[in-house]
């Protein structure tokens, strides 16, 4: 893929260090040695086990003095996933040099029932776009467009927390396809789209959707898109070439029809109010009571992104979650509870000492000591001074 591309796509080489990487044991697979010796030499690459505190996910992570690409084993078995997948975190590597860096992201207002309902009928106008050519391609696309702002509209914040997300994993999706795919991009972004349509948690995962959507129709009606993106979201370039000013209520409804509106909403109100009842159930487990607070400075996640619910005045709950941190790392299979400006972790009921709990366990480094509980059965930890005597407990 790098070959072929030879960086035309981006302006930049996404070639590097690439990691395969076993989750569950830790052996790896690397691309050409590590810096500190550790793996050895096994036919065309290296061999080992990663060190604990070392991240493992499809993700960017520095280790060995390397800046690697990270996936995880096994791969997809089908090659166009397998190497969508590649590029799509190649990407990732090279964002920043790029000046895309990743800003952080919470688009909570996708758990609203209106909210999904916009969203999938987005799905389905793009995919129909993506489907046809020419006038049709055109139309699906500015309906696409029209749903899409509705739904910023409708949300006060969310433009600003969608366009964080769509450069960030929309970009990175984008590529893995436009890169990985060689047989008829469009109708692979199509399917994906299809199978969103129904997803549970759209707001950290939406854009691994319509990422790809979205450039593949920039490329078709402004192909210098990437080199114009600037600040804004790929959908904000596509609305400026297609020239989307404004709507009427009678378009939007008549969108909403050609996309089976009332089906989806049928839907998403079924769902919502099965949700409430979960969410209810969440708040309820992390609004108060015995818990672990850890501050949150310079972290490292491993996480599904399809499985974030979003918590209003909280945060967001993760069915599962790894951390690591200055103060060490946290695993958290059962859920855990991240808060909305990203600065506090919070796990709960911590057993007797607060090191551990239901599904959670809490590795400290040398320098960190844990206090509590407090009157409100709360746990944190301490950072020690360098100076401190050994046999002097922080207080």
């Amino acid at each position: 893929m790098c070959d072929h591309d030879r960086g035309r796509l981006w302006g930049v080489d996404l070639c590097g260090p690439l990691m395969v990487v076993d989750a569950q044991s830790r052996r790896a697979w690397t691309s050409e040695p590590d810096g500190l010796g550790l793996f050895e030499l096994a036919g065309a690459g290296w061999t080992g086990t990663l060190p604990a505190g070392v991240t493992v996910a499809n993700t960017t992570t520095e280790w060995a003095g390397v800046r690697w690409i990270q996936v995880l084993a096994p791969l997809p078995s089908n090659a166009a996933d397998r190497r969508v997948l590649l590029a799509h975190e190649a990407w990732h590597r090279a964002q920043n040099a790029l000046g895309l860096a990743a800003a952080p992201s919470n688009c909570a207002h996708l758990e609203a029932e209106r909210a999904r309902v916009l969203m999938r009928l987005e799905f389905r106008a793009l995919g129909i776009a993506l489907r046809s050519a020419n006038r049709g391609r055109r139309q699906a696309a500015q309906e696409a467009l029209m749903l899409r702002a509705a739904r910023l509209s409708e949300f006060a914040g969310a433009a600003e927390q969608e366009a964080a997300l769509d450069r960030n994993e929309g970009l990175a999706a984008y590529t893995g396809v436009k890169l990985g795919v060689t047989d008829n991009p469009d109708m692979y972004a199509a399917r994906l789209l299809d199978r969103y349509d129904r997803h549970q948690a759209l707001a950290r995962s939406y854009a691994y959707a319509t990422g790809p959507a979205y450039g593949l129709l920039l490329d078709d009606f402004r192909p210098n898109w990437r080199r114009e993106l600037g600040r804004a979201a790929p959908a904000e370039l596509l609305i400026e070439t297609l020239q989307l000013r404004s709507w009427t209520p009678a378009q939007l409804r008549r969108a909403s029809d050609r996309y089976g509106g009332a089906a989806v909403a049928a839907e998403e109100q079924a769902r919502a109010a099965e949700q409430r009842v979960r969410i209810a159930e969440l708040r309820q487990r992390f609004e108060g009571g015995p818990r672990l607070e850890l501050p949150l400075q310079n972290m490292e996640m491993e996480f599904d992104p399809n499985a974030v619910t979003p918590l209003d005045g909280l945060g967001n709950y993760y069915s599962t979650l790894v951390v690591r941190d200055a103060w060490g790392e946290l695993r958290a299979l059962e859920g855990a509870l991240i808060s909305s400006d990203f600065r506090r972790l919070v796990v709960r009921a911590p057993g007797p000492g607060g090191m551990s709990g239901p599904g959670w366990t809490l590795a400290l480094g040398p320098r960190y000591h844990l206090l509590g509980p407090d009157v409100a059965g709360i746990f944190r930890i301490v950072e020690i001074p360098a100076d401190a005597p050994a046999d002097v407990p922080p207080t």
